[in-house]
């Protein structure tokens, strides 16, 4: 009869591995496996040195510390283990706030290993402390638009526009008060300048009792001595009299003799200020606007010698001496002499060739 063989369980017995390991039962044998950070050797497990292997560079941003069947790492400050690695800290999100370990106006920054507390915009670090900077301090470097000024906040500032200017979102841009009508009073004219605005008078009127009065300008003399002022509102007007020329501030007499020729040919034109008049010649009478031939020999003979004879002429006359007569002349006096034959007889008559 065959003898059947049962397979022994040698596993059952803990002295059959060493310590550090596991027994696998194998079917007639068995096999001891050492636990992970063991090293088998010579029937025996024996911790693996895992720090001693610096091909595996353990615990960065800390040291590695061997313990039995593995290692743990002893972390650098701002690191912390999670058993086998260094871990950065971030002291910034485990703080309830960054106030609590940040100086006043400061943040909080995580950093490999560490944070860091720079001042907020608008600060600035002075004695360890953050400071607020004044940035409208530098008033040859506003960091505001032109037409503006700079108000300085805790952190920040603020840009608000001069008197007269307004806020476009850009920059500063003029108000014109003139386009509202109730800027100036409804006699006064509005003139807009960059930032301000003037109220007056129109031109030629004067502020008196809060309303604008016309100007008389004639009251100052301002034409020419023989020209006409006339006042009119906000102004004047100067006329120069019939006769004359100019713009009225000045005036110049107009020589009518000697442009237009006004009088009679047989009439001399005399010039006077702003008119003439038309003189007739010696010889002539005025006759409407004509000069009229005198006839002289209509009157006591022309006062020619009674032994002459009056003969007129245009403009004047002649005695012209009687059969058995001659003329003759007083020395360039206009006076005639008669001679008579028997004796010398003188007389005086108008005028003569």
């Amino acid at each position: 009869m065959d003898l059947m063989t049962a397979n022994i369980d040698e596993c059952l017995d803990n002295r059959t591995c060493s310590d550090h390991s596991t027994c696998i039962n194998l079917n007639g044998s068995y096999n001891c496996l050492c636990h992970d950070g063991f090293l088998s050797l010579n029937n025996s497990c024996l911790d693996i040195d895992e720090c001693g292997a610096p091909k595996l560079e353990l615990c960065i941003n800390g040291t590695c510390v061997n313990s039995i069947g593995s290692y743990y790492c002893d972390c650098d400050n701002g690191f912390s283990s999670n058993g086998t690695e260094c871990l950065d800290v971030d002291e910034c999100h485990e703080a309830k706030n960054s106030s609590s370990i940040c100086r006043t106006h400061s943040s909080c920054v995580n950093v490999i290993g560490s944070y860091l507390c720079p001042c907020n915009e608008g600060f600035t670090l002075t004695d360890q402390v953050c400071q607020d900077v004044d940035e409208c301090g530098d008033s040859g470097d506003s960091p505001c638009p032109e037409h503006s000024y700079c108000n300085n906040t805790v952190g920040s500032f603020t840009c608000w526009c001069s008197p007269g200017y307004q806020n476009n979102s850009i920059a500063c841009i003029d108000v014109n008060e003139c386009d509202v009508d109730t800027t100036c009073r409804p006699d006064q004219v509005c003139t807009n300048s960059p930032g301000y605005f003037q109220c007056s008078c129109p031109r030629g009127h004067t502020e008196q009792g809060g309303a604008c009065v016309d100007i008389d300008e004639c009251a100052d003399l301002p034409c020419d001595p023989i020209a006409r002022c006339w006042n009119t509102p906000g102004s004047f007007l100067c006329r120069c009299p019939v006769g004359f020329v100019g713009n009225g501030s000045f005036c110049k007499d107009v020589d009518e003799c000697d442009k237009l020729k006004p009088c009679h040919f047989t009439a001399a034109c005399l010039n006077s200020p702003g008119s003439y008049t038309c003189a007739c010649k010696p010889g002539f009478v005025v006759l409407s606007s004509f000069c009229a031939d005198i006839d002289e020999c209509q009157q006591d003979n022309g006062q020619c010698h009674f032994a002459a004879r009056c003969v007129n002429s245009i403009g004047g006359y002649k005695c012209r001496c009687n059969k058995g007569w001659i003329e003759a002349k007083d020395n360039g006096h206009g006076k005639r002499f008669f001679e008579e034959i028997f004796g010398l007889v003188q007389t005086d008559h108008g005028p003569s060739d």
